[in-house]
């Protein structure tokens, strides 16, 4: 055999070996009966989440605008078409049907809202019962308008030009400080927080699931086995790469689902953010994250040998990861274009969290996503090196837990 030959044949079997190690992760972690029910029920849970927050914005977008049905007799005639514009002014619309008053009694008690009689400038207006506050306001308005057209023909005026007038004359409001209730609690707050919450429990998942998996063969002593056919940075490896595809497919599914009921309810029409997007910034950032966070999660998990003591390794590194969320969803709302924010969408333990939420707010540029996106790639190298070395040193170790500055030093 060529020495040319001997690298090939190594990178080769050690390719194998992580593939294997990785397919076992998957068909174990992934499609384990347990996980595919609570992945299902997650999913169902969401999507209806989104079915009823269609359902309450819908209702009440229509309670904005009801709809009139109102009678009138031959004495209010000419306030017919006030009563249209008006009612298209106040986003609502009015059916109007012309009866005497005992048919409009009658009516009254079935499907009829009210009853005009009278004269045109000052109406009576019957109703069943309690009378509907947005249609006297209608009424009003409509007579207003009845009289003052009527006033300015007697003086020889122009109806049409007085209206576009009166339109006019309004004041050109303008504010200094930011409507913080519409800005940072609108449907944008909604879709960030949906798509930082699906992360933050993807990376958590799935390095629960590369720490218990670590100290269980390592307690049962399976671990002694495995290294016996491959080293202990193929076994590292395939473990992080196969619980990253499941990672990913619950990523996948959870957010493609809940976007997709979005975009198929229309619950988030007239927002500006585009879900596509929202859901690409998800799956890159969830792809460094896990980098980033799974090889600590494995290289930790390695200096402890009971599933007792996992919480001493899990707690401190779920921790990194609530710090950012948090800071995530309270910096970015209040400034989003902040010189705090941008910095911190630069660290690589920050960026998976801060910068999906500032691409929802619009509040990022391209150059600083690709500046986050070379920042964590460059570090990567660092923690596979130093996650690398502590679970080499800490897989085999028995005992006690082992201290960090101990398997750095070996």
């Amino acid at each position: 055999m060529s020495n040319d030959q001997q690298p090939d044949q190594r990178r080769t079997g050690t390719m194998r070996a992580i593939g294997l190690v990785a397919r076992r992760e998957v068909k174990v972690r992934f499609l384990a009966k347990s996980n595919l029910i609570s992945l299902a029920i997650m999913l169902v849970v969401l999507v209806a989440g989104v079915f009823v927050l269609d359902y309450f914005v819908s209702r009440d977008e229509a309670d904005t605008g009801a709809d009139y049905t109102v009678a009138v007799d031959a004495g209010v005639a000419d306030l017919e078409p006030h009563l249209t514009a008006a009612a298209a002014a106040m986003g609502t619309s009015i059916d109007l049907e012309t009866m005497d008053r005992a048919a409009a009694e009658t009516a009254l008690e079935d499907d009829l809202d009210g009853f005009l009689a009278g004269s045109a400038d000052r109406p009576e207006l019957l109703v069943q019962s309690t009378p509907d506050e947005q249609l006297v306001a209608l009424v009003t308005t409509a007579t207003q308008e009845h009289v003052l057209t009527v006033q300015v023909t007697e003086l020889g005026g122009d109806p049409a030009e007085v209206q576009q007038a009166l339109a006019q004359a309004v004041p050109q409001v303008s504010s200094l400080a930011v409507d913080e209730d519409d800005d940072q609690f609108g449907p944008q707050y909604l879709i960030a927080i949906v798509a930082i919450s699906l992360l933050l429990f993807a990376l958590i998942g799935t390095g629960s699931l590369i720490a218990m998996g670590v100290v269980e063969e390592k307690s049962s002593r399976v671990v002694e086995i495995l290294l016996a056919t491959i080293r202990p940075s193929e076994l590292l490896a395939g473990k992080i790469l196969g619980i990253g595809v499941v990672g990913l497919a619950q990523v996948l599914l959870l957010g493609g689902g809940t976007f997709a009921a979005m975009a198929a309810t229309g619950v988030m029409s007239g927002v500006e953010v585009d879900l596509g997007l929202a859901l690409l910034m998800l799956i890159v950032w969830f792809l460094l994250g896990f980098a980033v966070y799974s090889l600590l999660f494995g290289g930790f998990a390695a200096l402890i040998s009971r599933q007792e003591e996992i919480g001493a390794v899990t707690t401190p590194l779920m921790f990194l990861m609530f710090v950012p969320f948090y800071l995530s969803m309270f910096l970015i709302t209040s400034n989003p274009d902040g010189t705090a924010v941008k910095v911190l969408s630069q660290v690589p333990f920050f960026a998976p969290f801060m910068m999906p939420m500032r691409s929802v707010y619009g509040a990022v540029a391209a150059w600083e996503i690709g500046l986050a996106v070379v920042i964590a790639l460059a570090i990567i190298p660092l923690l596979v090196w130093i996650a690398g070395r502590i679970y080499k040193r800490g897989v085999l170790h028995t005992g006690g837990r082992m201290k960090l500055t101990e398997a750095l030093r070996g």
